[in-house]
């Protein structure tokens, strides 16, 4: 008998807050199932009263995620392009390298909380693939330079919200979610923030 191939995303609930994190061997690389997970995931989010905000995190502390997984041959956009206008909170968990697809991952939720030794790079930044419109000049200058951002960096460009000690990023990023969850109107508002961003202004239209 075959066994049943495993989660590549779990899920669990706190206090109101779905938590889905990334759990597939080799960094947590994005391909078609993971995204498929994560869209059900966000799917579970919007129809579910109940729930009143999302975070995504990962698995241990080495990789939020090394990227798209082009070895699979599709990489899809994790399920969360399609929720933009959801109407609750997405937050992001950074527990370690966000990466490519990873760091674009992050990116599409509406708040970033860092663990301090996170770090946030593209492949060639320089002009081979396009960046992010949500980036700041600071984050692509930084990115320019080095590859990389450290947490403390991406804080100051404006790219995270919060860096917190290693191994207390999900649960701060609950509190948020929770804190955020409680008034209705701070929600909307981040949220609202969050499309501005990912329409390249900051404008509440």
């Amino acid at each position: 008998m075959t066994a049943a191939p495993s989660c590549a995303v779990h899920t669990e609930v706190i206090d109101g807050v779905l938590v889905a994190t990334l759990d597939r061997p080799g960094g947590n690389k994005i391909d078609s199932r993971m995204s498929f997970e994560l869209y059900t995931a966000w799917a579970r989010l919007r129809d579910d009263p109940a729930l009143f905000a999302g975070v995504v995190t990962g698995t241990g502390s080495g990789y939020f995620s090394a990227g798209w997984d082009l070895a699979s041959g599709s990489g899809g956009f994790a399920g969360v392009a399609d929720f933009f206008r959801l109407g609750k909170p997405m937050i992001a968990a950074v527990n370690g390298l966000a990466r490519g697809g990873g760091f674009e991952l992050a990116l599409m939720t509406d708040l970033i909380v860092a663990a301090d030794h996170a770090e946030f790079a593209l492949p060639d930044p320089r002009g081979a693939v396009p960046l992010p419109e949500r980036l700041s000049a600071a984050a692509v200058h930084g990115l320019c330079r080095t590859g990389r951002l450290t947490a403390a960096a991406a804080a100051r460009c404006g790219v995270v919200h919060r860096v917190v000690p290693a191994g207390t990023e999900l649960a701060a990023a609950v509190d948020l979610a929770r804190s955020l969850g409680s008034a209705p109107g701070a929600a909307a508002a981040v949220k609202e923030i969050g499309l501005g961003a990912h329409r390249g202004d900051s404008s509440f239209d």
